[in-house]
């Protein structure tokens, strides 16, 4: 049997479960890619160039509900440095021990999308900001 709908109470209990994968293991971290295609899972090796690694708060996000979805929101905006040049495509949300979370497609201000970034196009030592991330069931 196929789930086709769940309450807003339980899609609210699974965020706080992503939200808590997020933090363990001291607090997680969102990665940034280049490439355009979101691997399978994050169980799979990242091969893509990673452009940055910006460490979330801890909690990660609030959990919270709008338009009938539950939602997860990350603390922002936030800023890291980019460690090489290359155009953002997707993220990864790893735990504190660097165990894949969650993938994301990124986009860029004025697009919307989970996981939004200042600009796509980062230069190594410049900086990556996100300045929204909202995950919703």
């Amino acid at each position: 049997m196929t789930i086709t709908a769940l309450s807003l109470l339980v899609r609210k209990s699974r965020l706080t479960a992503v939200r808590d994968a997020i933090d363990a293991s001291a607090g997680g971290s969102l990665l940034f890619y280049e490439g355009a295609d979101v691997p399978a899972s994050p169980e799979t090796t990242a091969t893509d160039t990673l452009l940055g690694d910006l460490p979330l708060a801890s909690p990660c996000g609030t959990i919270g509900d709008s338009g009938g979805l539950g939602t997860l929101t990350l603390t922002v905006p936030r800023v890291a440095s980019a460690i090489a040049t290359g155009t953002i495509g997707w993220v990864r949300f790893v735990d504190g021990a660097g165990v894949g979370i969650l993938d994301r497609v990124a986009v860029a201000v004025g697009t919307a999308g989970p996981v939004v970034v200042s600009d796509l196009q980062v230069y190594a030592g410049g900086e990556i900001q996100l300045i929204s991330c909202v995950i919703s069931e």
